[in-house]
């Protein structure tokens, strides 16, 4: 799978829907390759892939036949006392994602140092 599109600093759009299995509620990550030399096993020789670092994940919130948009994930933050009560309600706060300012379609960029770019491979994180 790969990102297709930026909607948003929240929102991307992947080149995988139904056909393909993907279902609403589903995490993904998307992944950049560490190097272009993949990890070797040097008692057999075998290859064993690449090394991958994360560049954000996100949830399905909407899927199509060939395509799905994924959001953001939100995050829920409480402030304490100095005895660790609450003192106020907890606030849920939607995350930006580190995209390419320069591939959003809509909304306001904020510079990052590995953006998420068009082109980026997605993976499924609970199969």
């Amino acid at each position: 799978m790969k990102v297709v599109k930026i909607i948003s600093t929240k929102q991307i759009v992947i080149n995988a829907g139904f056909d393909e299995g993907i279902k609403e509620g589903e995490e993904l990550e998307i992944i950049d390759k560490i190097s272009n030399e993949p990890v070797v096993d040097p008692e057999t020789g075998e290859d064993l892939g690449y090394l991958n670092i994360s560049k954000g994940k996100v949830r399905v919130s909407r899927v199509f036949p060939k395509m799905s948009i994924a959001e953001a994930p939100y995050e829920t933050y409480s402030i304490l006392d100095q005895l660790g009560n609450i003192k106020m309600p907890s606030t849920t706060i939607q995350s930006d994602l580190n995209v390419d300012p320069d591939e959003i379609t809509g909304g306001l960029p904020s510079p990052s140092k590995d953006p998420i770019r068009v082109g980026d491979t997605v993976i499924k994180i609970n199969e």
